[in-house]
């Protein structure tokens, strides 16, 4: 994706509801767009947590007076699921325990606000969380497929790890493979959209050390990525490389985490 084009519709997203629109707009698939505004709301989670955190007695104090959980996540910028953590850690509630008994808590109104904060937070909850493995474990059944179909031998990652490896790419060719003129030995697998700062994110935490043990790779960014990224000769490709050969690609584009 062009960097202007990323930017625009980073620039737009604010929530949930502009997602179709956004991609009806830039002719993205919505997963595409779903995927940036995950990275944007993770973005401004990181700035915005610690200072939030701080003011936990704040918080608890406006729920005592009255205002939901959801409101004051809102007035706070962060998603419901943290203020729910936020606030239970002032109440001195083990969170853990808590969400695996909460209809045997006796404080109603504190078991119905952080059960409507579970349901309407599409980015932190346990559910979203449920649905974002989802979406990478499709990308990872679909490189498999593919390279199944094509006959390509592979260790997988448990394969690795189970031979003792600890920097385990998602697949390991046993023979390499030619693409565009290159031969990859590894491939990694990510369903998200590839913007600078998760590229060098994941460069520095995974990518540097597979080409450093088993030579050129390929990463797969499911949801696009920014056409000026680059790694050392490495290949990037997303979902138009794969075509439409695979029904799961089509799944996967359109899999966003609303429900």
């Amino acid at each position: 994706m062009n960097i202007d084009v990323y930017e625009q519709i980073y620039a737009a997203l604010e929530g949930v509801d502009d997602v179709p629109i956004l991609s009806e707009h830039f002719l993205e698939p919505v997963g595409v767009i779903d995927s940036i505004l995950n990275q944007k709301i993770v973005e401004s989670v990181k700035r915005n947590f610690p200072k939030v955190k701080k003011m936990g007695r704040s918080h608890l104090k406006m729920w005592k007076k009255g205002m939901s959980i959801m409101d004051i996540a809102k007035k706070s910028g962060i998603p419901a699921t943290l203020m729910v953590t936020i606030l239970l850690k002032e109440m001195e509630i083990p969170k853990k325990s808590f969400l695996k008994n909460i209809d045997e808590h006796p404080n109603k109104r504190l078991r119905i606000e952080v059960k409507k904060a579970m349901e309407f937070d599409y980015f932190f909850s346990p559910r979203a969380h449920s649905s974002h493995a989802e979406k990478g474990k499709m990308g990872e059944d679909i490189l498999d497929m593919w390279l199944r179909k094509r006959e390509v031998p592979f260790m997988s990652e448990n394969d690795l790890r189970e031979a003792g490896e600890n920097k385990t790419p998602d697949f390991l060719l046993t023979e390499p493979m030619e693409i565009d003129g290159v031969q990859i030995s590894w491939i990694e697998s990510k369903a998200l959209f590839g913007d600078t700062k998760e590229h060098q994110y994941y460069t520095k935490k995974q990518f540097s050390d597979y080409e450093e043990n088993y030579g050129t790779g390929m990463i797969v960014y499911w949801y696009g990525f920014i056409d000026d990224i680059s790694l050392n000769g490495n290949l990037i490709k997303d979902y138009k490389f794969f075509g439409k050969e695979l029904d799961m690609i089509d799944e996967l584009l359109n899999y966003v985490v609303y429900w």
